[in-house]
């Protein structure tokens, strides 16, 4: 929506100016598709940790997860800073668990896509 908006000159007030210029400082987030080979489930809720580009830390949030039945193993859903690369580390149980990040969208017509 940002494009949509004129933000010159700076002193131009409109409703909710505040709210999106926190956002827009805050930075994009993205949705991404995480997968766990390793023993365990992805739940919502639990955070997304990584390593950006430049070095900087950066956390996301699991928005939904399960087990996945045809593909034998854990999958979710989460939101995350724009920049994530293509491992990242989950908390389960106080022990870090790697994961493999990928586009949303695991399986198509019964077959696997990650």
């Amino acid at each position: 929506m940002g494009w949509t908006i004129a933000w010159e000159p700076a002193d131009r007030n409109f409703i909710g100016r505040e709210a999106l210029e926190m956002q827009r400082e805050k930075g994009t987030e993205q949705l991404v598709g995480l997968v766990m080979t390793e023993k365990g489930v992805l739940r919502g809720g639990l955070p997304v940790r990584f390593t950006d580009s430049d070095g900087n830390q950066k956390e996301g949030i699991i928005t939904s997860g399960t087990f996945s039945p045809t593909l034998g193993y854990s999958i979710a859903l989460a939101r995350v800073p724009a920049g994530i690369g293509d491992t990242a580390v989950v908390q389960i149980r106080n022990r870090e668990m790697p994961v493999k990040v990928t586009k949303p969208g695991f399986v198509r017509n019964g077959k696997a896509i990650v």
